[in-house]
Parts: C-alpha cells; sequence; structure tokens
C-alpha cells in the first residue's frame, strides 16, 4: 500500500520499521520503475535541501514524483525536508524544489532561539483533517528550517520555537510534517496510519 521513497541521502529504517509493526505493506523505491502507481507516496527527508533534491533529480525521481502527484492525484505524505521539497525552494540552497505547492523554506529568523530546533514540542491543530487528530500532542524535531505556504489555507497545524511556524500541512492529496512522526512513538506512528487509512 505505501512506496517508501529512498532519496540517496539519510537512513530510512525508522519509517520502515513503523510501517512493519503497522503491517502494511510497502516498497523501498530507488527508481521511478519501481513505483507501485497504485500506492501512496511517504517521502522521508533528511540533510540539506540541495543535497535531498539533487538525490531525487540523480534518482530519476523528480519528474516522476510531480507527475503521480500533480497529474495522477497520489496522495504523498512528505518528513521533515521531505516536506520542504514539496515547495518551490529554500533559503538552504539554491536548487528548485518539487513545486507542488506554493512557497518557500526559511531559517528560523528569531536571534534569541537555539537552532537547530531539536527535541520534543507541542504541535497545535488548527484546521481539521484525517491525517492528525489529537488537538495537542508532542513530536519529535530536527530542523532548522521552516515552510512558508503562500496560502495559509494548507496550515493543518503549528508549533512554538520563538514563533509559531507551520509544522504540519494538508491540500487536497498532498501532506507534510515537519517533524518526524516515526520518531515520535504511539502518536507519530498513529499519523502515519492515519495517512495510510484516512488521507
Amino acid at each position: 500500500m505505501i512506496n517508501i521513497i529512498k532519496s540517496g541521502v539519510g537512513n530510512i529504517g525508522s519509517i520502515v520499521r513503523v510501517i512493519q509493526d503497522l503491517e502494511i505493506q510497502f516498497k523501498i523505491i530507488n527508481h521511478p520503475e519501481e513505483i507501485n502507481e497504485k500506492w501512496k507516496i511517504i517521502l522521508p527527508g533528511v540533510g540539506s535541501f540541495d543535497s535531498f533534491i539533487e538525490s531525487l533529480i540523480k534518482q530519476k525521481l523528480y519528474n516522476k514524483l510531480r507527475e503521480l502527484v500533480l497529474s495522477k492525484n497520489l496522495p504523498i505524505l512528505g518528513i521533515c525536508v521531505g516536506m520542504q521539497a514539496l515547495f518551490l525552494s529554500s533559503e538552504e540552497g539554491k536548487n528548485t524544489g518539487l513545486s507542488i505547492l506554493e512557497g518557500k523554506c526559511i531559517k528560523y529568523k528569531e536571534s534569541n532561539i537555539k537552532i537547530p530546533h531539536m527535541g520534543w514540542n507541542k504541535v497545535k491543530i488548527i484546521k481539521n483533517n484525517p491525517l492528525i487528530q489529537d488537538n495537542e500532542n508532542y513530536f519529535y524535531f530536527a530542523n532548522s528550517y521552516h515552510v512558508l505556504p503562500k496560502n495559509n489555507e494548507i496550515i493543518i497545524a503549528t508549533t512554538d520555537h520563538g514563533y509559531n511556524f507551520p509544522s504540519v500541512i494538508g491540500y487536497k492529496n498532498i501532506y507534510g510534517s515537519q517533524f518526524h512522526p516515526e520518531k515520535s512513538y504511539s502518536q507519530g506512528l498513529s499519523l502515519i496510519k492515519n495517512f495510510i487509512l484516512k488521507c
């Protein structure tokens, strides 16, 4: 039921273990011809924005992901840099993102906060969505940049780190979490399960 995109940067072991715990059928994707076009997509991301995008291009997954999400309406869940990559650009690098959503990624603007934003923080829902349903819960973050969508209507939840930033987004078949649900115990497992079964 799930295509897990392996970008070539970072370790996807944690997300694989969660999917196994949920007893959901999955496939690890390294090349576009491996994708099952009837299955949803999880796009885990670690490392820098540019290295992540460059890896997708090298593996010929960049254009394929755009086609599947924009033309064939396959549901996608981007995690951390995988969420940031759904947008047009990032202050972290020079490469163009997947441009599936309008907006960009910016570095935290407050000078008196700890960067990177590491550890557990509260996520507060501001818009109803089947992806995440507990009104407030804690999830594990590891990021120095966050998304700034052009359309605030796609923001499902926010988190306070010096100021409120978007930590969960959702628009039609497109979803993203800035935190790592695969490292967030039962509440993270619940979010991934919701994506697979309800989104």
